[in-house]
C-alpha cells in the first residue's frame, strides 16, 4: 500500500514539474534610418555657364569648375575674389571633369576634342592623352577623371548615359601611353580613388533610373583586378563621385538633384539635395575646408549653371 502511495505521489510531482525553458533568440536591434536630407547652400549661378561640371579645389582652397554654356572654359571662385573666368579651354562643347594635383596642375577632359588636357598654374595648356577611343564613332568623349599621386590618369568615356548604349570604357594613361582599363560596364561616369590608391571606383548607369558603383583593385602596373559591385541606387542617374576618409562615397544623381553618401556596405548614410535637378558632380574642399562639399549643377534645360556647397561631418580626400 505504501509503495503504491509513493508511486502516485511521484507521478503527481512529475506532472506538476515546470515545463522546460524555451530558448529565446537575442533581439535584433532595428536598423537606424539615414538622417533626413539636408539642402545644399547656393554659392552662385550664371547664365553664361550653361551647364557646370567638374568642381575641384587647389592647395590654396580656390574652387575651379567647368562651364559649358556661352562661356566654355574653367571658372574659379574664392571668398575674396568671387567668381571669375579663369581660362577658355576645350571650347568645342566645353570641358568636363577636372582634377587638380598636388602641384596645382589642372587636368581636364576635353569632350569634343577627345583629349585629356593639363593646365599648369601659369595657364600653359598641353595634351596628355588623345586618340584613345576604342570606337571613335560610338564614343561620347572623355567625361571624368582621377589621378594618382604618381601621375597615372584614369578616365571614363560613357558611350551613353541611360544604360541603353553599348558598354562604355574606362581608360588608363600611364607613362604617356593610354590603354583600355575596363569595358565591363554601361555608362561609366564618375570616378575616384581610395585613400591608399589601391582601389578605383566608378559610378555607372544600367537604366534610365538605376545606377551602380563598382570597384577594381589596382595592380602594380595600374591595370585592373577583378571588378566588384559596391552599391545599387534607384532612382538615380549616376554622375560624379567623391570619396571621404572613412571610405564612403558621395554619389550625385543627375536629374534628381540628390547626392547620397554611400557606406562601404552599400547602404545610404546621408542625403543632400539641390534646388536645381541637373546635379553633375561633387568634390571636397582643401586647405582647411575638407568637410565642405562643392556641387556643380544646372537647370534641366542647361541654360543657367549653378554651384552649391554643403557641410558634412566626415572629411574628404579630394
Amino acid at each position: 500500500m505504501r509503495m503504491r502511495f509513493v508511486l502516485i505521489a511521484a507521478a503527481m510531482l512529475a506532472g506538476c514539474a515546470a515545463p522546460p525553458t524555451e530558448k529565446k533568440e537575442a533581439a535584433v536591434p532595428p536598423v537606424a534610418p539615414p538622417p533626413p536630407a539636408v539642402a545644399a547652400e547656393l554659392l552662385g549661378s550664371d547664365k553664361t555657364w550653361g551647364n557646370t561640371e567638374g568642381p575641384a579645389v587647389d592647395s590654396k582652397g580656390t574652387l575651379y569648375f567647368t562651364s559649358r554654356g556661352t562661356y566654355k572654359g574653367i571658372v574659379s571662385w574664392n571668398e575674396k575674389q568671387g567668381f571669375k573666368p579663369y581660362l577658355a579651354v576645350a571650347t568645342g562643347a566645353g570641358p568636363g571633369g577636372l582634377w587638380i594635383d598636388d602641384a596645382d596642375n589642372i587636368f581636364v577632359t576635353a569632350t569634343d576634342e577627345r583629349q585629356i588636357l593639363k593646365v599648369s598654374p601659369q595657364k600653359k595648356v598641353s595634351v596628355v592623352a588623345e586618340k584613345f577611343e576604342a570606337d571613335a564613332k560610338l564614343a561620347k568623349g572623355p567625361n571624368d577623371l582621377a589621378i594618382t599621386k604618381s601621375g597615372t590618369i584614369y578616365f571614363t568615356d560613357p558611350n551613353g548615359y541611360d544604360g541603353s548604349a553599348p558598354n562604355g570604357t574606362v581608360y588608363v594613361t600611364r607613362a604617356g601611353k593610354t590603354s583600355v582599363f575596363s569595358s565591363e560596364v554601361t555608362g561609366p561616369n564618375g570616378i575616384g580613388l581610395s585613400a591608399d590608391e589601391k582601389t578605383l571606383y566608378v559610378s555607372h548607369n544600367i537604366s534610365a533610373d538605376q545606377s551602380k558603383i563598382v570597384a577594381w583593385p589596382l595592380n602594380e602596373d595600374g591595370t585592373a583586378g577583378k571588378m566588384s559591385e559596391l552599391a545599387s541606387v534607384k532612382p538615380c542617374i549616376a554622375d560624379g563621385i567623391a570619396v571621404d576618409k572613412q571610405g564612403a562615397m558621395w554619389l550625385t544623381c543627375y536629374s534628381y538633384g540628390t547626392a547620397y553618401r554611400i557606406g562601404t556596405d552599400g547602404k545610404i548614410l546621408e542625403t543632400i539635395t539641390t534646388e536645381q535637378k541637373a546635379l553633375t558632380n561633387v568634390k571636397f574642399g582643401r586647405a582647411g575646408a575638407e568637410t565642405t562639399l562643392y556641387f556643380s549643377s544646372s537647370d534641366m534645360a542647361r541654360v543657367t549653371g549653378y554651384v552649391y556647397r554643403a557641410k558634412v561631418a566626415s572629411p574628404g580626400l579630394r
